[in-house]
């Protein structure tokens, strides 16, 4: 059975230049806040941070420091077991809901469970029709 809840993410964005991403997790090193997940993209002249952390009001602050674009948003994390067709199950779900995604990552390393990290336009929606699986 899946453990589904909502979370808020937060979205770093900063010029691009070698060593962002060593300040970035640096400064939230600093702060004692733990990554729970991160997706970072260079995207041409910006660097852009999507994070799930432990203790996101300290992350926003350590983060402030380093200049650039803070934002928070509603996500749904979803925990379900590491198999194969587990976010083919989710995503016809949704599709059959009429629910678009429109941010979707994961991670896993040969571990029992896959944690997926979901934004659509209503996160509530998500975690209703994902709690049953």
């Amino acid at each position: 059975m899946a453990k589904v809840e909502l979370r808020n993410e937060i979205s770093f964005k900063a010029p691009t230049r070698v060593g962002l991403l060593a300040d970035v997790t640096e400064a939230l090193w600093t702060a004692d806040v733990n990554i729970l997940a991160i997706g970072a993209y260079d995207k041409g002249d910006m660097g852009e941070f999507l994070m799930i952390t432990s203790n996101n009001k300290r992350a926003f602050e350590a983060l402030e420091k380093l200049g650039g674009e803070i934002d928070m948003m509603s996500v749904v994390v979803a925990e379900v077991p590491n198999q194969p067709g587990e976010l083919a199950t989710i995503a016809r779900r949704l599709a059959d809901n009429d629910i678009n995604v429109g941010q979707v990552y994961a991670t896993s390393v040969e571990a029992p469970t896959v944690m997926i990290v979901l934004r659509a336009a209503c996160e509530i929606d998500v975690v209703t029709l994902l709690e049953g699986l």
